[in-house]
């Protein structure tokens, strides 16, 4: 039946291979690129950027923990993977199998772990199925179950309720998570409500961030500049964002700076088509040189810095918002650095910080270009002292998962 899934499915997974990204990892997702060992290792797993940035502070404690105990970390996404690398210098990054049985088995067997953890939901039948024939103990943490997952699930909750069932133990964000979960036939006493990872990885990040000064010169923005205009940031976007922000740009440009960063890089020349149509002038970052090099728009062209460049924006326009599909992006940061948020409609990635920093007021709900620009001409009404201490608190309350993970995992390891 899974043979039959994936073959009906081709046309839908088939352009992947097409990518030239996609293509030139595809040996390493059939044979990992790593050595066995006799010692037997942590094999966690992420599935893009997000969910490997998240994981950066129960990665530190582990290493402290377990001092003697070798993680190997699994990303699916190229952009992901090259993240990873970027991020985690003292452990081995590879890429995550294709759901076949003898890559699995491959996998396994170079690996050798003790224990798999599984970062938010990822659902491969012959990667749970083989990796417990192995006895080897499978955690799933920061779980959760999107809106549309969890309508699809339903169709077909008697298949997978024996693949979830193989997995030890669920760790999710929240008592809604808990409930869908339940409703698929998992048993209660394997879920616990653990909290967002999300939310501690937000407050340590702020640990590390770098002064404003380095941040603007970094951007290439001249010493006054973000005294003049206030910075206003799209951070992670998609096409259904930029379409919104770019046509109202020029009628905004006296009072702002706008900093596009793009979820997928690959999608820079798009953007670039999309300013050149509306005859706005921009500057892609990793083409200018010294400082005062651009106005108006910065295209930001690099993996892993949109935190620090949220230290200095005034106003967030979180990306993926519009879209109800995408389910809009990471929240927490925004939030645990106090700043004000605009969006869509569609949060349902982080639907209770979400909704929390909406009633609150913290988080701007818009449609339109129309909407967006007249929020914007109005901003000197906002009271941004009140945003900065409500939206910090929305987070603060949210801590303390990365400590309940850690005595979770405890249980599995000899």
């Amino acid at each position: 039946m899974y043979i039959f899934i994936i073959i009906f499915t081709l046309p839908f997974w088939a352009k992947y291979l097409f990518k030239k990204e996609y293509r030139s990892i595809l040996k390493y997702r059939l044979s990992p690129d790593i050595k066995y060992s006799d010692k037997k290792r942590l094999w966690i797993h992420a599935v893009s950027v997000g969910e490997v940035r998240s994981l950066k502070n129960l990665i530190k404690k582990l290493n402290e923990k377990y001092k003697r105990k070798e993680i190997i970390l699994s990303v699916t996404t190229p952009a992901g993977y090259e993240f990873a690398l970027q991020q985690y210098k003292k452990i081995k990054i590879i890429n995550a199998p294709l759901d076949f049985s003898f890559t699995i088995k491959k996998f396994i067997k170079k690996i050798n772990p003790e224990l798999l953890i599984l970062n938010e939901l990822e659902i491969w039948p012959n990667w749970i199925s083989i990796t417990k024939e192995r006895k080897i103990p499978i955690l799933l943490i920061n779980g959760r179950i999107s809106d549309a997952a969890f309508k699809r699930y339903k169709r077909c909750a008697f298949l997978l309720k024996a693949f979830f069932n193989k997995i030890d133990r669920f760790l999710v964000q929240a008592d809604l998570y808990k409930e869908r979960f339940q409703h698929l036939n998992i048993p209660g006493e394997k879920i616990a409500v653990c909290g967002n990872i999300k939310a501690d990885e937000a407050f340590n990040a702020l640990e590390h961030l770098p002064p404003d000064r380095e941040i603007l010169n970094f951007l290439k923005i001249g010493k006054n500049a973000n005294k003049e205009k206030k910075i206003v940031t799209i951070a992670s976007s998609h096409l259904s964002d930029e379409k919104l922000v770019i046509p109202i740009i020029n009628t905004l440009c006296q009072d702002f700076l706008f900093i596009i960063a793009p979820r997928h890089l690959t999608r820079v020349e798009e953007i670039e088509k999309l300013l050149k149509h509306h005859q706005v002038t921009f500057s892609i970052w990793s083409k200018t040189s010294g400082t005062n090099t651009w106005q108006n728009v910065l295209i930001f062209d690099r993996m892993g810095y949109l935190f620090n460049i949220l230290k200095i924006t005034d106003i967030v326009f979180m990306g993926g918002t519009l879209e109800p599909k995408v389910g809009g992006h990471n929240l927490y940061e925004p939030a645990v650095m106090g700043k004000l948020i605009v969006g869509g409609p569609y949060y349902n990635n982080f639907p209770a910080i979400g909704r929390e920093l909406a009633e609150k007021g913290i988080y701007h709900i818009i449609n339109n270009s129309k909407e967006l620009s007249n929020f914007l001409l109005q901003i000197e009404k906002t009271n941004f002292k009140d945003i900065e201490r409500d939206a910090l608190y929305s987070v603060t309350r949210r801590k303390g998962s990365i400590q309940f993970i850690l005595k979770e995992i405890q249980q599995f390891i000899n």
